[in-house]
């Protein structure tokens, strides 16, 4: 590599950056489209295939790179980016998302799933606090995990008075979405793994940068690494936002968040057994705010049956607020 001169590292690792940018883009709007054409094949709404085919999709980047982490004696790495990601779904994507578009939301559609996702964050951070996290604990989390979406897709499909709903969602659906079932599925597949591969190439092509740059590690994982495994969520979200597709945000967001607590976590135990009680600042500070957020969220919808643009800018702002504190306190 020597007759490469910095600049012409420079310029490669942008043109890796921009490269993961488009990829990421094109894999939110397959993953998307594909997505919602399979709800309508099936009879099922999009927001179940948000919180079930696009949520696992979109956690694939923090799957790989906890476990990873987590296999090299990083796992505190790995927790917190898992931690990380779930208050970037909320704050950032879910803000950006209703700066966008004001996101709608049928209580009844998303109690359960809301109730999921604050009872998983209690129950890990009571994990995460007061024990070793290792086979048992991780296989219990994938099993509990499978069990609700299985419970959650038969509720679904047993639900009489979610009907009419479906009815007009497979209407909007055929508006957008490819006429051709195999072709839903493999834009599905496809937009799966442009979204981990976007989102591989875009942080490797921003820390190179960021590293030639003299730019510090630290500020390198507190906005690259973080935001950078959150971007096929924020992708894909804006991009159903612009298509007015409230209910797979919601399902993606709220998915997500589960899936990366009992999936991720759960793997880490599964392939190597972690243990963070000794993070003091994790237990005072980032995970409190997870549940914060996650509990902020839930109530709000509850209350307004929508997370307005007002609140999305909020939303934005405390993230961002957020990462100063981060940077703040690694000086």
């Amino acid at each position: 590599m020597d007759f490469l001169t910095q600049t012409d590292v420079v310029v490669l690792a942008m043109g890796t950056l921009i490269l993961g940018m488009v990829i990421l883009i094109k894999g939110g709007n397959w993953t998307i489209d594909g997505a919602v054409e399979i709800a309508r094949y099936y009879g099922m709404p999009p927001l179940l295939v948000g919180f079930t085919i696009v949520a696992f999709g979109t956690s694939l980047p923090e799957l790989i790179a906890s476990i990873n982490a987590n296999l090299k004696g990083a796992p505190t790495l790995a927790v917190g980016n898992v931690i990380g990601s779930n208050i970037a779904n909320i704050l950032l994507i879910g803000g950006v998302s209703a700066f966008i578009a004001p996101l709608a939301a049928n209580m009844r559609d998303i109690r359960n799933d809301m109730v999921m996702m604050l009872i998983a964050s209690g129950l890990w951070i009571y994990a995460l606090l007061s024990m070793s996290i290792g086979v048992a604990v991780g296989a219990t989390a994938m099993g509990v995990l499978v069990g609700y979406v299985f419970v959650q897709y038969q509720l679904t499909k047993t639900n009489k008075a979610q009907q009419a709903v479906i009815m007009k969602q497979e209407k909007e659906a055929e508006k957008i979405a490819p006429t051709s079932h195999n072709k839903a599925i493999f834009m599905v597949l496809g937009g799966l793994v442009g979204l981990a591969l976007g989102a591989e190439l875009l942080i490797r092509g921003s820390v190179t940068t960021a590293r030639i740059l003299n730019i510090p590690d630290s500020v390198i994982g507190l906005t690259v690494i973080a935001i950078g495994t959150s971007l096929p969520e924020l992708t894909t979200c804006a991009i159903a936002a612009m298509k007015k597709q409230s209910d797979v945000i919601i399902g993606n967001l709220v998915g997500s968040n589960v899936f990366n607590l009992m999936m991720i976590l759960g793997s880490m135990g599964l392939v190597k057994a972690y243990n963070v009680q000794d993070e003091t600042m994790m237990a005072a500070q980032d995970l409190p705010l997870m549940m914060g957020v996650s509990v902020i969220f839930a109530l709000i919808l509850m209350i307004f049956q929508k997370i307005p643009r007002f609140v999305g800018g909020v939303f934005v702002a405390l993230y961002v607020a957020y990462l100063l504190l981060l940077a703040y306190q690694t000086l």
